[in-house]
């Protein structure tokens, strides 16, 4: 009987590189659970698509009958508003949590985040043995961290779980960060800098990410160490900050012609500002939610924030598949393919 996996959250950024990876690896049969189908998705022999709602406890349970495997990798982007965040990343892994105990799926990999060490501090090769902050920074990463704590406190002979936390995710696809970075550029604004860029960052691309979800599934096998482990999941590159989006920048031939560097204490203000005009915004009845210039994102691009892998190496055999340059190389091969096309359809 074939292995069979479901993956939530299956349609995302990461989630389709997940499936691509399972499908290009493992031998299983892929069921994509998703909030959102898109219209010209069909099934295939090895992949099924599944509307449906992690907040919904039945449909969920509905979902993973007949399944041995759960990849849950379901979570909101980063602008969503905290209570967003809490119903998903919480109630919503709980109800992955009970359906994977109620339909006897065997084995639990959720995909975590490198931000659950997030209070605001710098982190320097970070491992697994640093201790989870009693407070953090912000909703997601503390909503991340609870989820997390819950999957591996259910480890157990029937179900086994770990824990993979990827750090900047970035690749062909990204919804966030490579065309927020596009943005800046196209708005003149890659003159700025804020902090003296002596902060490194792990950067991770995509695919290698994707891989090391394969690898959970083939490790977390009883008598093994992974069960009810965490593993950090980088490109073991880090680099500094402003470094990236320039190595991106430069794909296109864009250069900074001279730098505008903010004072990080400065930048704090700013943020600050920022986020007090988001709330007023929101007092006033505005329907805007993204996230806007805030201290949060202060502190990441100036601290120093990378992590150590050696954990995910030893006990998954984990190593990149794609290096941190040639991810730059693709991720932008990629977006200026995108730019291109929707140039050639406004001219059609």
């Amino acid at each position: 009987m074939a292995t069979k996996c479901i993956v939530t959250g299956g349609n995302g950024f990461l989630g389709r590189w997940i499936v691509a990876e399972l499908i290009k690896r493992t031998d299983y049969h892929i069921t994509i659970l998703d909030i959102f189908i898109p219209a010209n998705a069909a099934n295939t022999d090895r992949i099924t698509y599944l509307s449906g709602d992690i907040t919904d406890k039945e449909a969920v349970q509905k979902a993973f009958q007949g399944h041995h495997i759960c990849m849950h990798v379901a979570s909101p982007p980063h602008h969503f508003p905290a209570e967003t965040f809490k119903k998903i990343n919480i109630e919503g892994t709980q109800n992955v949590i009970d359906a994977c105990l109620a339909e006897k799926v065997g084995r639990l990999i959720y995909t975590s985040s490198a931000s659950v060490l997030s209070d605001g501090s710098a982190l320097i090769n970070a491992d697994e043995t640093h201790p989870i902050p009693k407070t953090f920074i912000e909703t997601y990463s503390e909503t991340k961290a609870i989820a997390e704590a819950m999957v591996l406190d259910a480890n157990c002979d029937a179900l086994l779980t770990c824990s993979l936390r990827p750090s900047g995710i970035f690749g062909p696809g990204d919804s966030q960060g490579t065309p927020g970075f596009m943005d800046v550029m196209k708005k003149g604004q890659h003159v700025l800098q804020i902090g003296d860029n002596s902060g490194l960052f792990d950067w991770t691309y995509v695919e290698n990410v994707a891989y090391s979800h394969v690898l959970a599934a083939e490790k977390l096998v009883a008598g093994s160490k992974v069960p009810g482990q965490a593993f950090f999941i980088t490109n073991g590159t880090p680099t500094p900050f402003w470094n990236h989006p320039r190595a991106l920048m430069a794909e296109k031939n864009v250069v900074a012609p001279y730098l505008i560097v903010i004072n990080f204490h400065i930048a704090l203000i700013i943020g600050f500002l920022s986020e007090m005009a988001s709330v007023i915004k929101k007092m006033l009845g505005s329907k805007d939610t993204k996230e806007g210039f805030t201290r949060v994102r202060v502190r990441y691009i100036a601290y120093n924030r990378y992590f150590n892998i050696t954990k995910a190496r030893t006990l998954l055999g984990y190593e990149p598949v794609v290096d941190y340059k040639e991810g730059i190389k693709r991720t932008m091969k990629h977006f200026i393919e995108q730019e291109e096309l929707q140039a050639k359809k406004k001219v059609e």
